[in-house]
């Protein structure tokens, strides 16, 4: 499937195109986006403004954008204090994102090049990091949420102090940290980078499985088979998808005892690899726009372009995912949302829209499994807390589409359904991730298993193929 996670889907309901899985963009490369001339091939983006729109159950919201003015006037509603709060948390979260930044490409990357204060806030929680500088609980939840996506832990617990500064790492709407929307949905990323690689020779075989990686003699790889029988013979293979499928599926036995980085084996590391998706993604399709209570009205309004946040509280997040640890899923669940449609009216019918819902925690691994009416009554749970902000919803619904964890597995190829190939915390960062360079000679890893890990970003593509162009011109010579 060309793309991957990275999809638009065109007509999942009659009229709408659906970004099924990733939703926004911030972390793509600004210089594969220049040096591959992407918006010659299709791709363009643009931020989102306001940024975030975080309702309250008291009829109170946050909402918060581009301008200094009106969120200084937005979060002084809520505390005075929080007004400078805000300014320092800026400054602090931009030099976070910029030092991630600059190691993304790193061929080596290492966790010891920050100093010991960088270090200490990367592995600390995201509620560590918000409290430093906020009292507002509405605000410290909205702010926390960038530290908790895709992964199963709470804003109290360590490391998502990295997940956090992570999502705010990317440059490429040209402003640290800022995150958008890409025109025609995302799927317009892996055409672009489609037209981008054709330009420059490349085939592509679309709707054509791998099923094994060869090796010759000397166990090296040395080429593919496909789904339905070819062989492609290789100088060189990079790896897009989850590290196990890599070794234990397309190689198998031949590698797996091999060791890598740190003295494990192959096996040993993929048997350790925290892996366990937490995440659904629910779309909708809708008649009207969402009626909030907090700002009343289903015409376009600037919140609707916002991320919205059901998060009220950093308490709130943690018990969603320690009810999830202990029952197999959230109580009350996380939600972020997303509407693109009320910027790009073409991508649903004449006054309809799609509201676009990442919710948490529902893990891959729950007790009693998934199954059809499990599915569903996790929709309904999401609709139904919704609902309680904004009650025109379960009303306006004209179409579901839930991918859950074993969905995300299933269709993509993300093992254990995780939307990262695992865990992006201290331990599976920088050095501990899958190295680029694999035991197999002439094998590579492109995808987010390897460093710096996923959120759309290329840089693991343009690592592979660094050390690709590097290897052959060694070998060469």
């Amino acid at each position: 499937m060309l793309g991957g996670a990275t999809l638009s889907e065109r007509d999942v309901w009659p009229g709408y195109t659906v970004s099924t899985a990733s939703y926004v963009c911030s972390l793509l490369d600004p210089w594969l986006i220049e040096e591959l001339d992407l918006a010659a091939h299709g791709y363009s983006a643009y931020r989102k403004d306001p940024t975030t729109f975080t309702p309250l159950a008291d009829g109170r919201s946050l909402l918060l954008g581009r301008d200094a003015a009106a969120n200084a006037r937005e979060v002084a509603a809520f505390s005075e204090r929080d007004v400078d709060g805000l300014l320092g948390y800026d400054a602090e979260i931009s030099r976070l994102g910029s030092e991630l930044f600059e190691t993304f490409s790193d061929a080596q990357p290492r966790f010891d090049r920050f100093d010991p204060g960088t270090q200490a806030a990367l592995r600390g929680s995201a509620a560590s990091l918000v409290e430093r500088f906020f009292e507002t609980p509405a605000l410290q939840a909205t702010i926390a949420t960038d530290g908790l996506i895709g992964t199963y832990l709470g804003p109290r617990d360590s490391g998502t102090g990295y997940v956090l500064a992570h999502h705010a790492a990317g440059r490429a709407l040209g402003i640290q940290g800022a995150w958008g929307f890409v025109r025609g949905g995302m799927g317009a990323v892996a055409r672009a980078l489609a037209g981008a690689a054709r330009a420059h020779g490349a085939v592509i075989f679309e709707g054509a499985p791998v099923t094994h990686i060869s090796l010759d003699l000397e166990g090296r790889a040395n080429g593919i088979v496909l789904g339905d029988g070819r062989e492609i013979a290789a100088t060189a293979i990079a790896s897009n998808a989850h590290p196990h499928t890599t070794f234990a599926k397309l190689v198998g036995e031949a590698v797996l005892e091999e060791r890598v980085a740190g003295g494990a084996t192959l096996v040993e590391k993929l048997s350790a690899w925290k892996t366990v998706g937490p995440s659904v993604k629910l779309n909708l399709a809708l008649g009207e726009l969402p009626n909030f209570v907090a700002r009343p009205g289903s015409e376009p309004q600037a919140h609707h372009s916002a991320t919205i946040h059901i998060t009220p509280s950093l308490d709130f997040l943690q018990d969603a995912c320690e009810s999830a640890r202990a029952v197999g899923e959230s109580a009350v669940p996380m939600l972020e949302c997303f509407l693109q449609t009320p910027t790009e009216p073409d991508l649903a019918p004449a006054g309809k829209h799609i509201l676009s819902i990442f919710a948490q925690y529902f893990p891959y691994d729950r007790e009693g499994g998934w199954t059809p009416g499990r599915r569903e009554a996790i929709a309904d749970k999401i609709v139904g807390l919704l609902a309680e902000y904004a009650p025109n919803i379960p009303g306006a619904i004209e179409g579901r589409q839930l991918l859950a964890p074993p969905d995300l597995e299933a269709r993509f190829g993300l093992v254990g359904g995780h939307i990262f190939h695992g865990e992006l915390l201290p331990g599976q960062i920088f050095e501990e991730r899958f190295a680029t360079r694999t035991p197999v000679r002439g094998l590579y890893l492109c995808g987010s298993g390897a460093h710096p890990g996923g959120c759309v970003s290329g840089f693991p593509g343009k690592r592979a193929a660094e050390a690709i162009a590097l290897d052959l011109v060694t070998h060469a010579s």
